[in-house]
């Protein structure tokens, strides 16, 4: 394991595995480390791969042909962003960030070319409660909240902040193809979202549906006002994606070593609970350093 990157921003004594990556790729004849980073990126955005596109409908070639543009693009990235790594993590751990990322891209780009025909239609409101993991029962009891958490988005939200609640919460477009469609970056999306659940939320208390942030540990009610109330809770230590994605490669080191990186990061550790893209590539990562420890330990 790499020591923690020293406060200024200079480079922490590396490991010696880390050491000679960096030496390699950065040497005046490259072409061999290249190369072996490809490998190891592409073996990474397979095993990725392998976990999240069945559940997209993707298999057989199209999945192999997206490990390699994934590993493709990786590559570059590392290679320009090269002078970059701190040693805040391993560098195998900080390079596979890199193919995690550009998977989760490569996916939302997919999405598109299959559900290009997705309309926003207002009307599909009753979908809303099967998203948030409510039972049909759970739903008719919360018709009332339902009702209410509608009209705190049409009234509450600027059009912005309602297009992507609607997007996101209510057609199922996964973040990263919103991005894609919007031409924005996950962090800009995921902070409209944000904003929108804490307004939608301090509407519903204000209003008696739910109650105070102070009060919820003693909240009694239903399951519709419970699976609304933790869907629009927000947490101020949240860093948002930008911060999270930075620094996942060194919260996923200290996860892999039992060293709970919570207390360190505690911002990014609220964040990979609230976002489910972040979260996504977080439980990726983990297996990918997780798996090639094995093969390598």
């Amino acid at each position: 394991m790499a020591k923690a990157a020293a406060r200024d921003g200079s480079r922490a004594v590396l490991d010696a595995e880390s050491a000679a990556w960096i030496d390699g790729l950065g040497s005046s004849d490259p072409n061999g480390a290249v190369a072996e980073l490809h490998a190891l990126l592409l073996r990474a955005a397979r095993v990725e791969l392998s976990r999240r596109a069945p559940r997209v409908g993707i298999g057989g070639q199209e999945v192999d042909d997206l490990a390699h543009q994934a590993a493709d693009d990786a590559v570059v990235s590392i290679l320009r962003r090269l002078p970059e790594f701190r040693g805040d993590s391993r560098f195998t751990t900080w390079a596979y960030k890199f193919a995690i990322l550009e998977v989760s891209s490569k996916l939302g780009r997919h999405f598109w070319t299959t559900r290009s025909d997705i309309a926003l239609d207002v009307d599909q409101w009753e979908r809303l409660p099967s998203r948030l993991g409510m039972t049909p029962e759970s739903a008719a009891e919360g018709a009332d909240l339902l009702a209410a958490v509608q009209t705190a988005v049409e009234t509450t939200l600027t059009k912005r902040q309602r297009d992507i609640f609607v997007a996101l919460v209510q057609d199922g477009i996964p973040l990263d193809a919103l991005v894609l469609e919007n031409g924005t970056d996950r962090n800009a999306i995921y902070k409209v979202m944000f904003d929108a659940r804490r307004k939608i939320r301090a509407a519903l208390v204000t209003n008696g549906y739910l109650v105070d942030r102070s009060e919820v540990r003693t909240m009694s009610g239903d399951d519709a006002r419970r699976a609304f109330d933790r869907f629009l809770q927000t947490d101020p230590a949240d860093v948002g994606c930008e911060q999270a994605m930075a620094m996942l490669h060194a919260y996923v080191d200290l996860v892999a070593v039992d060293e709970g990186p919570e207390a360190r990061y505690r911002g990014v550790t609220a964040h990979l609970r609230a976002c489910g893209p972040c979260g996504e590539d977080y439980e990726g990562l983990l297996l990918t350093i997780r798996e090639t420890d094995t093969r390598h330990g």
